[in-house]
Parts: C-alpha cells; sequence; structure tokens
C-alpha cells in the first residue's frame, strides 16, 4: 500500500520503502531536523515563496495554525539557520535562505519527497526505531525497592 516501509536499508545506509529507496543524507536530514508536519509546512511555504518575507502572524494565517505554534517553528528553523530572520519594528520577518546549498538542496528535496511520498515523509518524522521508543519509555518507569 502505497509508502509503507518494508523497513529495510539499502547498502549505503538509506532507507528502502515499497515506493523505493530515499537518500541516506534525506532521511537523516528529516530525523534530525523536522521534528513535525507543522514544521515542514512551515519550511516549505517559505521555500514556495522564497522572494517574500513573513510575520509569524501570517504563517498562522496562512497554515491555520496556533500563533505561537508557529511562532515557535520559525525560531527553530532561523536558529537551525534553514530560514533567515531580520529584526523591525513589528518584530521579526522570516525568509527563506538556508545556510548553504546543501541544506537548500535538501530541502527541495524533502519537499519533493513530501508532494510524491507523503507516507513515508510522515513515517520518517512520527516513526521511530523501537529502541528509541523503548529508552524513551524506561525513563518513566518507577523502579521497585
Amino acid at each position: 500500500m502505497g509508502d509503507q516501509q518494508d523497513r529495510g536499508s539499502k547498502p549505503d545506509g538509506g532507507l528502502r520503502t515499497s515506493s523505493g529507496p530515499i537518500p541516506t543524507e534525506l532521511v537523516q536530514f528529516i530525523q534530525e531536523h523536522v521534528s513535525s508536519l507543522e514544521q515542514l509546512e512551515v519550511m516549505f511555504l517559505l521555500r514556495d515563496t522564497a522572494a517574500r518575507e513573513w510575520r509569524a502572524e501570517e504563517v498562522s494565517r496562512e497554515l491555520g495554525s496556533s500563533l505561537m505554534s508557529i511562532g515557535r517553528r520559525l525560531e527553530h528553523l532561523a536558529e537551525a539557520r534553514f530560514v533567515k530572520v531580520r529584526p523591525t519594528e513589528r518584530g521579526p520577518v522570516y525568509q527563506h535562505g538556508p545556510e548553504s546549498e546543501e541544506i537548500a538542496a535538501l530541502i527541495d528535496a524533502a519537499a519533493k519527497l513530501y508532494k510524491e511520498r507523503r507516507l513515508a515523509v510522515i513515517d520518517l518524522v512520527y516513526g521511530r526505531p523501537e529502541s528509541d521508543l523503548r529508552a524513551f519509555s524506561d525513563a518513566f518507569m518507577l523502579k521497585k525497592k
């Protein structure tokens, strides 16, 4: 069914899904730098309107999401140097402007993958290896005395 993963690995460390392989660097980029689909939507909106500067309020309206959440996403993208931020009297404005061509290419590749294989991207964002989930859940286990 579509993008369900068979959890197979490619020899180069990439990920193979039923729809084909996903390059290692793209898998790593999404898993390391993307914490939600909302963050992807913000990043792609700025990418698709690269010449425009956006205020958090405008992004919030455009995507139909909360201003506080969008503000955090924009700050995270600016800290990661995936977008440019410019202070103004009315607050910061944000614009697509990754610090390197490599990051710009990864954002472009992620946008293409999201458009073509949305379920594979969702799995990369929210699907965590079992060992990571176990470590997280173990942190909340109470030890018996």
